[in-house]
């Protein structure tokens, strides 16, 4: 599993970039590039002419070549009245051309032209940095945190899966792409059996595409703006998760289910259990039902027994779970904005 902090951990630093990436983007959209190599020591008599010359075809608006007695590999963008100027500096060294990004013979044409064509698409910004987790890079991944940290403000239990999926989509505000078994799926009756108000729209959009079979996969393009597909679990390479690892420890992060209480339960339903200790202890209550189909595990009609002078509600969850045959287990996330939620299922 991923783990938040990646994300929030930047986040401040990032946050001015990405704004001031988006403003560039909207006021010049067009790159011009400018392609200007220079020799060092070590390269052979006419190397420079031959490389100017191969460097015709790679997609450059102008090529040059220079005697510099120091020259760089470097980028600079500049941002003109109707385009941004891009001047990428490569030095020829022995019988390499080396470029930002690499190092390139002069047979790999097809290798600088893919060079220019990322830094023609997205800008030395994007194209340069390190791509983390679903190919983003960090001021993505912290842009597409931050739509999926709203909160659910609408009750969602007993909703139709696929009302719930449009109402989420509209919060988050980038584009979705659905394949035809993700269609399919939004579109039937299957209804939403968990209470996911005041959980982050990422962690309920997760949950709520899960029973259906489906995963939610970030992706975006070269060239292209990031959007969200909703596919078959089956075909999902990467998929946004349902909660992330606890940052501190349980009873710091969810008090309320450490709280010690007497029980007297004796063969009782363990949905009416769950439901009763969800309730008491405000954390919200997350079945993985997934799982519980394919183990053949029906909450309600699973009965459980538990008998306390004092147990904590976490306790009293587990060993309920541990009822079950097979046996359920617990284990405690939290959502994009740290909330804290009980996630339930089997191994």
């Amino acid at each position: 599993m991923l783990k938040r902090s990646q994300f929030v951990g930047i986040l401040l630093i990032v946050l001015a970039s990405i704004l001031a990436a988006e403003s560039q983007a909207q006021t010049n959209p067009r790159r011009v590039i400018y392609l200007e190599i220079s020799a060092d020591a070590r390269a052979r008599v006419g190397a420079q002419q031959q490389w100017l010359q191969m460097l015709q075809g790679v997609g450059a608006d102008r090529v040059v070549s220079k005697t510099l007695k120091n020259g760089r590999v470097g980028i600079e963008e500049t941002d003109m009245a109707s385009a941004t100027v891009v001047k990428v500096s490569g030095v020829i060294a022995g019988d390499k051309l080396k470029l930002p990004g690499g190092s390139f013979t002069i047979r790999d044409k097809s290798g600088i032209r893919e060079l220019l064509k990322r830094l023609r698409d997205d800008g030395a910004r994007v194209a340069m940095a390190e791509k983390k987790a679903f190919g983003l890079t960090s001021e993505q991944l912290v842009a597409l945190h931050g739509r999926l940290s709203q909160n659910v403000d609408f009750e969602t239990k007993g909703k139709k899966a696929g009302d719930v999926t449009a109402e989420l989509v509209k919060k988050i505000g980038i584009p979705f792409v659905l394949d035809s078994t993700a269609r399919a799926a939004v579109n039937g009756n299957e209804l939403v059996l968990d209470e996911l108000k005041g959980l982050s729209v990422g962690t309920a959009l997760a949950a709520v595409v899960r029973p259906l079979g489906l995963v939610i996969e970030p992706k975006r393009e070269q060239g292209k703006q990031m959007e969200i597909h909703l596919k078959d679990s089956r075909q999902g390479k990467e998929n946004w998760p349902i909660g992330w690892p606890l940052e501190r420890v349980p009873v710091a992060v969810a008090p309320t289910l450490f709280d010690k209480i007497p029980l007297e339960i004796r063969n009782f339903p363990l949905s009416a259990v769950l439901n009763a200790i969800e309730k008491k202890s405000g954390v919200n209550f997350l079945i993985d039902y997934n799982t519980l189909a394919r183990k053949d595990v029906d909450l309600a009609t699973t009965k459980v027994t538990l008998v306390e002078k004092k147990v904590a509600l976490l306790v009293a969850v587990s060993n309920a779970l541990k009822q079950s045959k097979p046996r359920l287990s617990c284990e405690l996330r939290m959502d994009e904005n740290a909330k804290p939620f009980l996630w339930i299922t089997s191994k």
